[in-house]
């Protein structure tokens, strides 16, 4: 069986889910790019019983620009989230990895599989796949799984990232459902970074974490997450939580950093 890897942070750069959250909430999309076959093209991915014509009724704006997909709550000053893989802080994050790198001891494998159960916006993800990992991300939010697929998209797209953006790949699926299911893709390491309350004065509170609150308020805290990726993991679990934070499903690890 794997061994469960405690990584602990002082900081968290994204919480995550396990993703479609029944409170997912009616959206109302719109272009403001140029780009008319992406819009066709996100238009035809947006669940039907998602969306709205009528922005008044509905709780998040999705918003096609030049640069990125964005999503925002639909209220006055609302900040926008995205996924980007192309440039400032994904780009800054290639030189930031050693710590993750570590804790999942990628260097005792060779090109190693890992499944990053709780994707989020997709940069821990990013920065494995930029040592020689292939990752497959599970993002249950129909609306951030959206996000994630106009990230890797234009990832694709630029050749700077497209040769890390191409071991990457993206599934909208629960995580429990995944782990449990005997056809899924075979994994050396399976990596869980669930949600989890961030401090009020955080940044990420302000900006990300209002809006995936929100979006995810319903969801399962990621304890039933252990057990199916200890018995799905062939090297490892490794489990992001904040420092002094309380252990996943209750159960110490057999290290940490």
């Amino acid at each position: 069986m794997a061994r469960n890897l405690f990584l602990s942070e002082q900081k968290t750069t994204r919480k995550k889910t396990q993703g479609p959250s029944s409170s997912a909430g009616l959206v109302f999309f719109e272009n403001q790019s140029s780009d008319r076959t992406r819009q066709a093209d996100i238009q035809s991915r947006i669940n039907q019983k998602l969306l709205t014509q009528e922005i008044s009724r509905a709780q998040f704006r999705l918003i096609l620009t030049d640069k990125h997909l964005l999503l925002q709550l639909n209220q006055e000053k609302a900040p926008a989230v995205y996924a980007d893989f192309t440039g400032g802080k994904a780009l800054y994050r290639l030189g930031q990895g050693e710590l993750i790198t570590r804790a999942m001891g990628i260097t005792k494998l060779d090109n190693p599989y890992i499944i990053d159960a709780t994707a989020g916006l997709g940069r821990d993800a990013f920065v494995l796949a930029s040592k020689g990992c292939h990752v497959i991300l599970l993002e249950r939010s129909p609306l951030i799984f959206l996000l994630l697929e106009d990230a890797l998209q234009r990832a694709r797209e630029n050749p700077d990232t497209r040769e890390i953006a191409e071991r990457m790949q993206l599934i909208n699926s629960d995580a429990n459902d995944y782990l449990n299911t005997k056809n899924a893709s075979p994994a050396d390491i399976v990596y869980l970074d669930p949600m989890y309350p961030e401090r009020k004065k955080t940044a990420l509170v302000k900006k990300e974490m209002q809006l995936f609150q929100v979006l995810l308020k319903n969801d399962d805290p990621g304890h039933a997450l252990l057990q199916p990726a200890l018995q799905k993991a062939g090297h490892r679990v490794v489990v992001k939580r904040p420092r002094k934070g309380e252990y996943l499903n209750q159960q110490k690890p057999d290290f940490s950093l």
